[in-house]
This record gives structure tokens, sequence and C-alpha cells, in this order.
């Protein structure tokens, strides 16, 4: 590992630990809101891509490999608002 990558793992590091006081922060203060889950949804893919291609390091990987991990938070994060939006909506 080259200082240039230390340094930008560091940094990555501190950005995902940044992410994560500011979701305790929005639980705190604003609570289950919807708007806090769907912010916590967009952290939560956010945090998975930093991790995939920073720390797994695949961010050289083949297109496929990433296209992969970059696409299962996404979609479980459709499918959780999905679910938000379903339980939403009142029943006739």
């Amino acid at each position: 590992m080259t200082h240039h990558n230390a340094r930008r793992l560091h940094n990555i590091w501190a950005v995902l630990v940044a992410i994560v006081l500011s979701g305790m922060v929005m639980m705190t203060f604003w609570g289950g809101t919807t708007a806090v889950t769907v912010a916590l949804l967009s952290l939560a893919v956010i945090k998975c891509r930093l991790v995939a291609l920073d720390f797994m390091g695949l961010r050289h990987a083949p297109a496929g490999l990433r296209f992969g991990l970059l696409a299962w938070p996404v979609i479980l994060a459709l499918l959780a608002l999905a679910k938000l939006v379903i339980g939403a909506v009142p029943s006739a």
C-alpha cells in the first residue's frame, strides 16, 4: 500500500464514520419519519459503494463484478422503499 492509498483509505474511513454519525443524529432528532428512512437508505447505499470500491479493492475490478456488488444494495433499498410506500397507502 502506498502512502497515497493509505491516505485515501483514511479519508474514506472518516467519511464512513461521518455518515454513520449523521444517521444516528437524524434518528435521534427526527425519529423514524419517511424522510429520515429515505435518507438512511440513501446513506446505506453510499456506504456500500465506498466499502466495495475502496476497502474491498474493487475500484479497478471487472465491470460485471463492480456492477453486481453495487446493484444489490440499490435493489434492497428500492425494495425497502417499496415496502414503505405500500405501508403508507391507506387500504380501501
